[in-house]
C-alpha cells in the first residue's frame, strides 16, 4: 500500500496545482480591461498512478498547460468584416469632406452663383444702357468664376491631403509588419524550450487586428512553430521573422505629387481592395478626380457658349454704339481656369448687351440670358443647371449610400467583436467563482498535509514506545 510519504506527495501537488490555478485567474482578472487580452484557462491532468498490491493509486495532479481562449475562425471573420469597415470610413469621411465643400443647397454655392449670373444678364436684358446693370453682371460674373475655381481648388486640396495620409498609412501599415515579425521569432523561440506564450500571441493577434483595418490582408499560423503568414493583397509580407516592407513613391502626375503604393516584391503598384488604405486611394484615384471632371465639362460649357455668343454683339461707349467687341467674356478652358477676360474686369461698357450696335439694343444680351435654358451639356441633354443639379444629386445619393452601408457595417464588426468577447473575453463572474474554487481546493489540500503531518507524528510517537 502506498505510504505516507506518497500522501504528501499528493497534497502538495494539489497545493502547487491551485495556486497556479489561482495565479491564472488572477491574470485573468487583472486583465479584464486590457485590450486585445484573451482569457486563458488552466488545465489539469491526474499524475501518473502507481500499482502496489495489485491496487492503483493515484499520486496527485499537475497542470498540463494554460490554455488561450481563442477561436481563430472568428478571427478570420471579424478581420474579413473589419478590413470593409476600414474602407467605408475612410470613403465616408472624406465624402462628407466633399459634400461640405460642394455645400448644395445654399445660398453661398455653385449653383446659386450660376442662378445670379444668368439672373443679371436677364436684367442686362432689361436695361441694355445701364451702367449699374453691367458693373452687376461683371461682378456676378467675376463670382461664377471665383466659385469654380475654389470648389476645384479645394477638391484639389482633398486629394494632396489624401496623399500625406497614404504615406502614413503605408508606415503604419509598415510598423505592424515588423512587430509582427518580431514577435514571431519570440513566440517561436519560447514555445521552442517548452513554454506556454499566450501574452505575446494576444499581443500578436491585436496588432493583426489593427492591420485588417488599414489593409486587404489574410494570416495563417504554422502549427509547426506557432509564426503566423502574413499576406497583403494575397502576397507574403510577412513569413517567421523575414518581413517585406511597402514603398511609397512620390512620382509627378500631370504637375502634381502623387504618392504610390509600391509592391517591394516585384516593384509595381500594389493592388489594395479594402482597409482604410483602399478607401483613400479610391477618393483620390477616382472620386475626387471624377467630381472635377465633371465640374471642368460645367465650367467648359458656360465659358464656350456665354462666349460664343458674346463675340457677335456689340459694347456700350457713352450712348454710342462701338464695333462688335469680337472679345471674350470668360478666359480660361476649364473650372481651375475660369476668369473673367481683362476687357471685361477693365470696363464693364465692353459687355455686349446689342446685336446690332443700335442704341437700345438687347438682342445680345437676351441671347446671353437665354443659355440659361439652352441644353449644352451631355450631347445636349442638359441645362447648365440641370446638369450641375444632377451632379450633386447623384453625389449625395452615393453620400447617403455610403453612410448607410458603414452604418451596416459598423453594426456587424461590432456583432463579431461582441461574439469573439463571449469566447475570448474575460467574465468577472466567472473569474469569480474560480477564485473561490480554487481558494477551497488550496484549503482542503491543506487540509490533507495537516492530516497526513499528524498521523505520521502519531508513528513517531508509537516508535518510542
Amino acid at each position: 500500500m502506498p505510504t505516507l510519504n506518497n500522501a504528501i506527495n499528493v497534497g502538495l501537488s494539489g497545493l502547487m496545482a491551485n495556486q497556479m490555478g489561482l495565479n491564472v485567474t488572477g491574470q485573468n482578472i487583472a486583465n479584464v480591461n486590457t485590450e486585445g487580452y484573451s482569457r486563458q484557462r488552466a488545465v489539469f491532468e491526474a499524475n501518473k498512478p502507481i500499482l502496489l498490491g495489485g491496487h492503483v493509486f493515484g499520486t496527485g495532479v499537475n497542470l498540463l498547460d494554460v490554455v488561450r481562449t481563442r477561436d481563430q475562425f472568428v478571427d478570420t471573420q471579424y478581420r474579413n468584416e473589419n478590413k470593409l469597415l476600414g474602407y467605408m470610413e475612410k470613403k465616408a469621411e472624406s465624402m462628407d469632406l466633399i459634400e461640405g465643400i460642394i455645400n448644395e443647397p445654399s445660398d453661398t454655392g455653385l449653383h446659386n452663383s450660376i442662378k445670379n449670373f444668368f439672373n443679371s444678364l436677364q436684367d442686362l436684358a432689361t436695361n441694355p444702357e445701364s451702367s449699374s446693370v453691367r458693373t452687376t453682371v461683371r461682378e456676378q460674373g467675376r463670382t461664377l468664376a471665383i466659385m469654380f475655381n475654389q470648389v476645384w481648388n479645394q477638391l484639389d486640396n482633398i486629394s494632396e491631403n489624401k496623399n500625406a495620409e497614404i504615406y502614413d498609412k503605408v508606415s503604419e501599415i509598415n510598423g505592424i509588419l515588423e512587430q509582427v515579425g518580431s514577435l514571431n521569432l519570440q513566440i517561436s523561440t519560447t514555445e521552442a524550450l517548452g513554454a506556454k506564450a499566450n501574452d505575446l500571441r494576444d499581443n500578436r493577434d491585436r496588432l493583426l487586428d489593427s492591420l485588417s483595418k488599414l489593409v486587404d490582408m489574410s494570416a495563417y499560423e504554422d502549427p509547426a512553430n506557432g509564426s503566423t503568414t502574413v499576406s497583403l493583397s494575397g502576397q507574403s509580407f510577412v513569413v517567421i521573422d523575414k518581413v517585406n516592407l511597402l514603398r511609397a513613391e512620390s512620382t509627378n502626375q500631370d504637375g502634381k505629387e502623387v504618392i504610390r503604393v509600391i509592391n517591394p516584391i516585384d516593384n509595381n503598384p500594389i493592388k489594395i481592395s479594402a482597409g482604410e488604405l483602399h478607401g483613400l486611394l479610391e477618393i483620390r484615384d477616382s472620386i475626387i478626380p471624377k467630381l472635377q471632371q465633371q465640374i471642368d465639362e460645367l465650367a467648359s460649357g458656360i465659358i464656350n457658349e456665354v462666349n460664343e455668343v458674346h463675340r457677335q454683339g456689340y459694347g456700350l461707349l457713352g450712348i454710342r454704339s462701338t464695333q462688335p467687341t469680337k472679345i471674350d467674356f470668360f478666359k480660361g478652358t476649364d473650372a481651375r481656369t475660369m476668369k473673367l477676360s481683362s476687357q471685361i474686369e477693365n470696363d464693364p461698357n465692353n459687355i455686349a448687351a446689342s446685336k446690332t450696335g443700335a442704341p437700345g439694343d438687347n438682342t445680345n444680351a437676351l441671347e446671353l440670358a437665354q443659355l440659361r435654358g439652352k441644353k449644352v451639356l451631355n450631347n445636349e441633354s442638359f441645362t447648365f443647371e440641370d446638369y450641375y443639379g444632377g451632379l450633386i444629386s447623384t453625389f449625395g445619393l452615393e453620400t447617403v449610400s455610403v453612410q448607410e452601408k458603414l452604418a451596416n457595417q459598423q453594426i456587424l464588426v461590432e456583432h463579431f467583436n461582441n461574439f469573439r468577447e463571449t469566447i475570448s473575453g474575460v467574465n468577472m463572474d466567472e473569474e469569480l467563482i474560480n477564485l473561490i474554487r480554487f481558494q477551497k481546493a488550496f484549503g482542503a489540500n491543506a487540509r490533507v498535509l495537516t492530516t497526513v503531518s499528524e498521523m505520521m507524528d502519531i508513528i513517531i510517537q508509537l516508535g518510542r514506545y
